[in-house]
């Protein structure tokens, strides 16, 4: 993991997107009341999109230069910082942003539906697109580079040229001729780095592998498909991660967090349990693991 956040603080330049590119939801909500149309604001004025968690330290560090920047550029950029809203608690984003005396609007994303549109492996992550809709620059790091380019995208620098265009956004399905009868979502870093900052969501992960590898092994003939999200996460950390746990099951990476959306998940661990390819059940609290078992093998008599 150490290896991955260190990779993260490299600039990327992999979005190229237009305006007419992007897949967003009419509206989103904003933290504290109201709702705001992404669709309505990009392409006609600059914007900065800051995507965030709670409980990403790197995010918290970065809080109070968001804000300044909110400050210096708020008139001339329509910025945005947008919550990944996976495992996130009213409380914890109150007292952060109370904290810091934050102004800038968080907007809270539906399912991954804006974050899928960018090709990102974790956060910190900052977008910034022109008036004319296209994703002129990206970056994981908020450094007098990124201010750089933010007074270019406000017009008061040099022009911002765009960003090399690549595909940020990638298909990947359930398979569809195997009956499914379990999906597990899950985070390969979410029993170690959720230990400090959440310590009974690290607890809960720990738990629902338990259940989950227990529900594989005494019926295997139960399809299982288990995916892990794709941010802070490469193969070797899946494998670190099967051999951590002893899992006896194949764990996917959910590019993009596919799954994650087509499901609506909205934080791990989720298990969805399926019968004839409708969902019957969903667990996210696995603090009684002998009753979820027994609820399960309920379900898929």
């Amino acid at each position: 993991m150490t290896r991955i956040l260190s990779l993260l603080i490299v600039l990327c330049f992999s979005s190229g997107l237009h305006a007419k590119d992007f897949h967003l939801d009419d509206s989103y909500s904003l933290f504290g009341g109201g709702s705001v149309s992404l669709k309505e604001v990009i392409g006609k004025k600059p914007v900065y999109l800051k995507f965030w968690a709670s409980w990403c330290l790197d995010c918290r560090r970065e809080l109070p230069s968001l804000e300044q920047t909110y400050r210096t550029y708020g008139e001339e950029i329509a910025m945005f910082a947008v919550n990944l809203n996976i495992n996130e608690t009213e409380e914890t984003i109150s007292r952060l942003w109370q904290q810091h005396k934050m102004t800038i609007p968080i907007v809270m994303d539906n399912n991954g539906s804006i974050t899928s549109n960018f090709a990102f492996k974790g956060t910190p992550y900052h977008v910034l697109i022109n008036a004319q809709g296209e994703v002129v620059y990206t970056t994981y790091k908020d450094d007098a580079q990124l201010q750089e380019k933010l007074a270019a995208l406000s017009g008061n620098g040099v022009a911002l040229p765009q960003a090399g265009a690549s595909s940020a956004r990638t298909q990947q399905s359930v398979d569809a001729n195997a009956a499914v009868s379990l999906i597990y979502f899950s985070a390969t870093w979410c029993d170690w780095y959720m230990k400090e900052i959440h310590p009974d969501m690290a607890k809960n992960c720990i738990s629902s592998l338990k259940v989950v590898e227990t529900l594989h092994r005494h019926q295997p003939e139960k399809v299982l498909q288990a995916f892990v999200t794709h941010l802070w996460t490469e193969d070797k950390d899946v494998a670190e991660y099967v051999r951590k746990f002893s899992i006896s099951y194949p764990v996917n990476i959910d590019r993009n967090n596919e799954q994650f959306r087509h499901f609506e998940a909205t934080g791990y661990p989720t298990l969805l349990v399926l019968k004839d390819g409708q969902e019957v059940g969903r667990f996210t609290d696995f603090d009684q693991p002998e009753k979820i078992i027994a609820d399960v093998k309920e379900m898929l008599k």
